[in-house]
């Protein structure tokens, strides 16, 4: 859906005013979601709206249906949750409260009193696990049946997504793929009902007064509800993960399996590429093509530094590719420029999407052929083949992958993680924490 299209906001505004009362304002998000903010007049003086649509074909992992079933669950449950006012159905979105209080999006690392308020948040994620299953499966929710059901839950939609999406190899998914399949946890039965992109929540500088964005929930494995808590933190901060894991358990969450922990990370950190990487080749122009590349190449470097650390597996550091000039760079130089006189996005994003596209495009011009080159020659040489193009040597390497992955695992690790630490170095510049910070600890 377009979030621009005239006739959503004349559908959403309708419904608006057949539900609540008359629309005072309406104003569409800058995000990669479609979304709108908007003012409604009630029986008891105005109301904020907050109008949360599907991102539509080729974005979508979940159908918004399925958000505001959870929703409305939680909200039964007295998790504290956005009020729902209702659904749209055309364009099929979510109507429920403007929440003004403080987004997390990180800085608990810095902040005592806001890793405080992280711990509580995780004590409600305790309560969300207590929910009954019964009461989670008549709200519409998918229940596994098997432990393998339980352990590949959310590594099933990833799965799915990548599925369709699939036109070309990705030897660096396919050697994850593998490892998750081949170390599924022996003998994990315990399940319950997941928000499955945690920590994300308003607070009130005391408190967590709401959380949102549900669209991942599903029932699996609690173990994979803190390993997403873990992914977070590479790019909103949360804070010392043990401490967190603390007041989980002191709350009533499930006793820590490391184990499990470990792998359910693995899990996370590849569902980010597995669900991402069609997006980026089949929409354009994407809403955020940059941001969605820093998850897909920050994510596949923690699973591999997860893996590396199961493994006791060393790391070797990874070069910075010096810069260089082309006859093309004046050019990039100048649109780069350009680009920054645009007007700061007044939503999530992080910076005009424009901008963050010319400096990446920059980037690439100054060090792209360059890491090219050294990813097919360092395959050619795994392989013990010559490739004349790219394309050539990463359709070879999947091959070897599929063959042999696990066998000459250690090899493959560093190469993967090697070529990670490379293509972020295409990010520099970019205002995230992900492109640089590592993997955090858990003990």
């Amino acid at each position: 859906m377009n979030a621009e299209d005239p006739q959503a906001v004349e559908a959403i505004t309708a419904w608006l005013e057949d539900n609540i009362g008359p629309v005072r304002e309406i104003t569409k998000q800058d995000r990669w979601r479609p979304a709108w903010d908007a003012i409604v007049e009630g029986g008891n003086g105005t109301t904020p709206i907050y109008v949360r649509a599907d991102r539509g074909k080729g974005l979508e992992t979940r159908p918004i249906s399925h958000e505001y079933a959870v929703l409305r669950l939680l909200e039964r449950q007295g998790i504290p949750v956005p009020k729902i006012y209702g659904w749209c159905p055309q364009p099929e979105a979510i109507i429920m409260e403007g929440v003004s209080d403080h987004p997390f999006h990180g800085g608990a690392d810095l902040d005592p009193d806001l890793h405080r308020i992280v711990q509580d948040y995780m004590a409600i994620l305790a309560d969300i696990h207590r929910i009954p299953l019964d009461t989670v499966a008549e709200a519409g929710i998918e229940i596994p049946t098997s432990t393998e059901d339980i352990a590949l839950a959310y590594f099933g939609l990833a799965e799915k997504a990548y599925q369709a999406g699939k036109k070309q190899p990705e030897p660096l998914v396919e050697f994850l793929r593998q490892w998750v399949l081949g170390n599924i946890p022996d003998g994990r039965t315990q399940m319950c009902l997941l928000v499955a992109d945690a920590p994300q929540f308003f607070h009130d500088e005391k408190t967590v007064t709401a959380i949102y964005d549900l669209e991942m929930a599903h029932v699996g494995d609690p173990m994979m509800e803190l390993a997403s808590v873990r992914v977070r933190d590479i790019n909103e901060p949360i804070g010392e993960m043990p401490r967190l894991l603390e007041r989980y358990v002191a709350a009533g969450g499930a006793p820590i399996d490391w184990q499990a922990l470990d792998f359910h990370t693995v899990v996370s950190f590849l569902a980010v590429p597995m669900m991402t990487r069609s997006t980026m080749r089949e929409k354009h122009p994407h809403p955020a093509f940059v941001e969605y590349l820093s998850w897909d190449l920050a994510c596949s470097r923690a699973a591999l530094e997860v893996l590396a650390e199961v493994s006791g597996l060393r790391l070797s550091e990874v070069e910075e590719i010096p810069s260089r000039k082309s006859s093309f760079t004046d050019a990039f130089v100048d649109m780069e420029a350009i680009a920054k006189e645009l007007p700061e996005p007044e939503g999530l994003m992080r910076e005009p999407p424009a901008l963050s596209l010319a400096r990446y495009l920059g980037r690439v011009d100054e060090i792209g052929a360059e890491i090219e080159r050294l990813e097919r020659e360092e395959a050619e040489a795994l392989i013990g083949e010559k490739f004349s193009t790219l394309s050539q040597s990463e359709a070879a390497l999947e091959q070897l992958v599929l063959k042999s992955g696990q066998e000459r695992q250690s090899e493959l690790i560093r190469l993967f993680h090697s070529r990670m630490m490379r293509r972020l170095q295409l990010l520099k510049g970019y205002p995230a924490p992900i492109v640089a910070r590592g993997l955090g600890k858990t003990r």
